[in-house]
């Protein structure tokens, strides 16, 4: 199904970008935590926002509706944004050098040259991609519920967090999927700009979801709508829909990449 050799000289050679991100998500995730406090008087601070900038925190996701709870308290601070971004960013970094490097540069063809299929290739990028962006969620669950236990103590859902993360992992899996797909069939500069103009666009679309019922006919143009935090540290059965929908258009959209891909003209 994939190269066992290949995929660990993937891993290893892109190791280094992964522990950058580690260190950047090891830095928010300790500082968010921190600043959580069960006792609402310590939290007026929350409040104060919420009343000079309602409309402003409601538009970059930052949703306090429990904030003595500290699942609520996270996933506002951290997976209505923050987060997301830096699973955008680093999705595309990992899937470039994986995918579009090779291609752009003429490499592709020399791991075509041996004994191993267009698709077998691929999908050993694929598993390499994916991997880092499951070890780049389950770095989230490990960062905010260790962090969180240490500075509250008996206030982390350690069940809950991890759901969401598994949830923001699924979402990432799709979103990497469409960067693969653009740069297995588009060329150039046109590779790299649908990679991340699309998730972009998409991101910014559901941002404008939260701006009140006016807009909330956006959902159905983006898939970042598919992951709802609040939903997810609620155990909340659309929360499964939601994932399972996601999964069947990650799949679907890696196999229409394969597809393309084995069609593709990779002469240099």
């Amino acid at each position: 199904m994939i190269n066992i050799a290949l995929y660990k000289k993937e891993f290893k050679r892109n190791l280094i970008l992964f522990l950058i991100f580690l260190g950047l998500i090891l830095l928010y995730g300790a500082i968010v935590s921190a600043m959580f406090d069960p006792n609402v008087d310590n939290l007026s601070w929350i409040q104060s926002l919420q009343d000079l900038y309602p409309e402003l925190l409601d538009f970059i996701g930052f949703n306090f509706a429990e904030i003595t709870d500290y699942q609520y308290f996270i996933s506002g601070y951290l997976y209505g944004m923050l987060f997301i971004l830096f699973g955008i960013i680093y999705a595309n970094i990992i899937s470039s050098r994986l995918i579009y490097r090779y291609i752009d540069q003429g490499s592709i063809v020399f791991l075509l040259s041996t004994p191993n299929s267009r698709k077998k290739v691929l999908l050993t990028q694929i598993f390499v991609v994916q991997t880092y962006l499951f070890l780049l969620a389950l770095s989230m669950f490990l960062v905010t519920s260790l962090f969180g236990e240490i500075f509250n103590p008996g206030y982390v859902d350690f069940g809950k967090l991890f759901y969401l993360n598994l949830s923001f992992f699924i979402l990432l899996s799709f979103i990497s999927s469409l960067m693969i797909l653009c740069h297995s069939i588009f060329e150039g500069k046109k590779a790299l700009g649908f990679s991340i103009g699309l998730p972009v666009l998409f991101f910014f679309l559901n941002l404008i979801t939260n701006l009140g019922n006016t807009y909330k006919f956006v959902v159905y143009f983006t898939p970042f709508s598919l992951f709802d935090p609040i939903l997810c540290i609620n155990y909340s059965g659309l929360s499964f829909i939601y994932n399972g929908l996601l999964i069947l258009l990650t799949l679907s959209t890696f196999g229409i990449t394969i597809f393309y891909f084995n069609k593709r003209d990779l002469s240099v």
